[in-house]
């Protein structure tokens, strides 16, 4: 079993923490996480719902007869450095003999299904705008560190939390005093992610879903909220 732990970063990028994993002594997982509900299947992984300590989890483990047997090794990596920069769900555990990443549990809808719900019709101008300057800042940061996604463009692998402000206190965090309900973006999935510094593929990947793509339904619904004519 492995734990994350926190490491000076490497080289130029001395202004970002990364992740390494320790070896702690192995225990068997299925002790430790109760597995609740299978949320997602892909070619190569199952994601569960789990439980530990009361809390709820993402667990997700290689397919029996996927030939990706470096899961945990791909996505604990990529995933730490992603958090490193303070994006992504947080890693809890990395367990590389059970081949397996257990990671925070991000409550959200996905960005497609976001864009073509009701939370989307009834959000302000401001709140997308404010959505969408985040969404950038997060995949120029990832550009900066050379961590490359690979799986923007089509909106399902962002998460999108929202957030409300119960009090007066809680409120003054917000961007916007005067709104209620704050949309936050979480990139999630980055199994398939692979780093190349000088690379600047997220925001072209972000750019084009948003915007340019002429058939899209995304860029169209948000091309239209912000008032963009391009």
């Amino acid at each position: 079993m492995y734990k994350a732990q926190n490491n000076k970063i490497l080289k130029k990028q001395n202004w970002i923490k990364v992740y390494y994993f320790k070896e702690t002594k192995p225990q068997h997982f299925f002790m430790k996480y109760e597995k609740l509900k299978q949320i997602a299947k892909g070619w190569s992984s199952y994601i569960w719902l789990a439980k530990i300590k009361g809390k709820i989890v993402v667990l997700k483990e290689v397919r029996e007869k996927s030939n990706r047997k470096n899961l945990a090794k791909r996505e604990g990596e990529m995933l730490a450095m992603a958090n490193s920069a303070g994006i992504g769900p947080q890693i809890i555990e990395v367990n590389y003999k059970e081949n397996f990443v257990v990671m925070e549990f991000i409550e959200g809808q996905k960005f497609f299904d976001f864009v073509l719900g009701k939370e989307f019709e009834k959000a302000s101008k401001e709140q997308i705008y404010h959505l969408v300057k985040e969404l950038f800042r997060q995949c120029i940061i990832l550009d900066k560190i050379g961590l490359r996604h690979t799986q923007l463009q089509v909106g399902k692998n962002i998460l999108i939390k929202t957030i409300k402000a119960h009090n007066a206190k809680e409120e003054e965090k917000f961007v916007l005093i005067e709104e209620k309900t704050k949309f936050v973006p979480v990139i999630i999935d980055f199994e398939k992610a692979s780093v190349k510094m000088g690379c600047h593929k997220n925001v072209g990947q972000l750019l084009s879903m948003l915007f340019y793509n002429p058939n899209g339904l995304i860029a169209k619904k948000v091309r239209e909220k912000l008032d963009v004519k391009l």
